[in-house]
């Protein structure tokens, strides 16, 4: 289907839509009108034809509005003649009862139910189908005219008023229709221009993954021979090098390394956006936990106090939180390691009334006026002589907690330790301080 049709059928299916809760609206108030009124009594083949009309027009339009999708399939344009004759002759009935009323009561109180009724009609019909200009135009004409025409008729002082009002009220809703139309297409406008960015964003992201990973894998063979001929030169010539030689293989041994680590890094953050969610009930506390006995095992030498608080419980992806958390306190237990007395919590709180955790150090913190980098890729606000990293953890929990619908983000100042807080859905309140 190509953008034009598809435009089309966009504005057809929401015209049905909004028929829908006003189709029968016309039949209810007739119905009042006709058995509440004189009006049947005195006039019974009048009332009796505007309700044959009024019956037919709401049954047609009724079958365009809920059987859209059958009808429009069948033939588009017998759908939008169905809709507009349906349409057009619901409020010409309407209008020549409202004209009889004005001929045969004059300026009673049914007159005015039937013109009131009249205006709330196109009223309604202007928010219905402004999207047509055709449809809102047709139905505006057929409900005014053979009602302006009567009160001319009458020529008296209350009727030439009227016409008056309700002459500016018609061009007042035109007027309205026009604007509104206008809004509904530029709108749908927009809709299909974010569509097709949207599919664009995916094509490209969708590449770019494809890309690094490509990339990515055909980069480990050379980085494999790179280290594996360097430690092979260093473990068997090792008496015929000299120190300076030795020297220059071990740097690059850990150049090549350090490239593994980057791409193992990059992987994982291109896999994060194409993994599914597997959402079930997480033990936060425990993860913490075990994360922090790994970083003592792998680094017996510190005394790092770890305050956890015990059964924080959240819904979400097990293996993509673990691998948030594993990051998060990494970053407290390296950041903290000049404290004297280095102290690292995860405890849970509330704002706007949802639960947010965090992960508090006493480390060296960061000015809070150069985060704005804090969670982009490759981007450090300390050096790798300082602080070895790569710069690719913040930017992994970031796309984590994405995943999830919640956020994460950070408070610090510096030489006294950094909070990062985080979500599994937005909060509904200010950020922490």
């Amino acid at each position: 289907m190509s953008a034009n049709l598809t435009r089309h059928y966009q504005a057809a299916r929401d015209t049905a839509l909004r028929s829908r809760s006003g189709a029968f609206s016309y039949l209810i108030i007739f119905a009042i009108i006709a058995f509440f009124t004189p009006y049947f009594d005195q006039h019974p083949v009048v009332v009796s034809l505007a309700g044959l009309a009024i019956t037919l027009a709401t049954t047609l339009r009724a079958v365009c509005a809920f059987a859209f999708d059958r009808f429009y399939s069948y033939s588009p344009r017998a759908w939008y003649a169905g809709m507009l004759v349906g349409n057009v002759g619901l409020a010409f009935a309407w209008s020549v009862l409202s004209a009889m009323s004005i001929y045969y009561f004059g300026w009673q109180w049914t007159t005015m139910l039937t013109l009131l009724s009249a205006a709330a009609f196109s009223a309604g019909a202007v928010t219905v189908f402004s999207i047509d200009r055709l449809l809102v135009f047709g139905h505006l004409s057929a409900m005014f005219f053979p009602t302006l025409f009567a009160m001319a008729f009458l020529y008296t002082q209350e009727s030439l008023t009227s016409l008056f009002l309700f002459a500016f009220y018609f061009l007042f809703l035109l007027h309205a229709a026009q604007r509104l139309h206008g809004e509904y297409w530029n709108a749908l406008d927009n809709v299909a221009l974010l569509d097709d960015r949207a599919k664009e964003l995916e094509l490209k992201n969708a590449e770019l993954e494809s890309f690094a990973y490509s990339v990515s894998h055909d980069l480990r063979t050379p980085l494999r021979a790179l280290d594996g001929y360097s430690q092979i030169l260093l473990e068997e010539s090792a008496e015929k090098l000299s120190p300076e030689e030795k020297n220059h293989l071990d740097r690059i041994r850990q150049a090549a390394q350090h490239m593994g680590r980057i791409i193992d890094d990059l992987l994982r953050l291109s896999r994060i956006s194409r993994l599914s969610i597997q959402p079930a009930e997480v033990n936060l506390s425990e993860l913490v936990r075990v994360n922090a006995e790994k970083l003592q095992q792998l680094d017996p030498s510190r005394n790092v106090t770890v305050e956890i608080e015990p059964d924080v419980v959240a819904s979400g992806d097990k293996s993509l939180l673990a691998l948030a958390i594993e990051n998060l306190l990494s970053n407290a237990w390296k950041y903290s390691r000049n404290s004297e007395h280095p102290k690292i919590r995860f405890a849970q709180t509330q704002v706007g009334g949802k639960p947010v955790y965090y992960i508090k150090d006493n480390g060296v913190g960061f000015d809070v006026a150069q985060s704005h980098s804090l969670f982009k890729a490759f981007h450090r606000l300390h050096s790798n002589d300082e602080f070895p990293g790569i710069g690719v953890g913040l930017a992994t929990v970031k796309r984590v907690f994405q995943r999830h619908g919640g956020n994460v983000w950070a408070n610090a100042k510096v030489g006294k330790g950094a909070t990062f807080y985080f979500s599994l859905e937005n909060p509904n309140g200010p950020e922490l301080t």
